[in-house]
């Protein structure tokens, strides 16, 4: 990991304007920056787009301030500056690369993990998470996804993504995403989120979200 250059970007890209670094921890594969707000750990991350050969590193961050726990991602790129991707400019410039040196799953991966909230339309998104080793939203890949990977009973119907490619390029990908977060001591929920993102290699990806559920109660066992 190469954490002088995550360091770097935590700074310039996650911090507000009006936080200090007080301190500063760089281990083999973790960066650990304290500021006057949160404690933000950043540790490699398994998204499929840390595959792709134009990607040096894929960073998720989790900024710390109990009980608030946001997930940021970073891509460190070969060649060229980082990329902040809780900033919907930035994910949607990445759109770009959506079939040329980017899957569009590993695309709908990052949108699943960090746009799985409420808020998606300010300069910068905060994905929320219900505690600091939880992810903060999923992709749904398979139809069957609440009854294997997360038991939700009450969950809607879903599907795996799809990707469609017209003759000049232009593509759509839709697909469904869902948060995870507590209600209360007894009660944890999520939202499910429907997505129709649509890009091409001339253009910046542009997309539609729908909350197809709200609040869909998970009591905790």
């Amino acid at each position: 990991m190469d954490t002088e250059r995550t360091a770097e970007a935590i700074q310039r890209y996650v911090l507000s304007p009006a936080e200090t670094v007080e301190k500063i921890w760089q281990g083999p594969t973790s960066v650990t920056v304290r500021s006057s707000r949160y404690r933000y750990a950043a540790r490699p991350a398994d998204w499929a787009v840390a595959d792709e050969g134009w990607v040096s590193e894929a960073v998720r961050v989790v900024a710390s301030g109990q009980p608030i726990y946001v997930t940021h991602g970073l891509l460190l790129p070969v060649d060229g500056e980082s990329l902040h991707l809780n900033r919907p400019e930035v994910m949607a410039e990445l759109g770009r690369r959506v079939g040329a040196g980017l899957s569009p799953l590993a695309y709908a991966e990052l949108f699943g993990e960090l746009y799985s909230v409420q808020d998606i339309d300010g300069p910068v998104v905060y994905s929320f998470g219900a505690t600091e080793s939880a992810r903060a939203g999923w992709l749904v890949r398979e139809a069957d996804h609440f009854a294997r990977v997360m038991v939700v009973p009450d969950a809607p119907a879903v599907a795996p993504p799809v990707f469609e490619q017209g003759p000049g390029s232009e593509w759509t990908l839709t697909f469904f995403s869902h948060n995870y977060y507590f209600v209360s001591e007894m009660m944890t929920a999520v939202d499910v989120y429907a997505w129709t993102v649509t890009g091409g290699p001339n253009r910046a990806a542009t997309w539609e979200r729908k909350t197809i559920a709200d609040r869909v109660l998970i009591p905790l066992s």
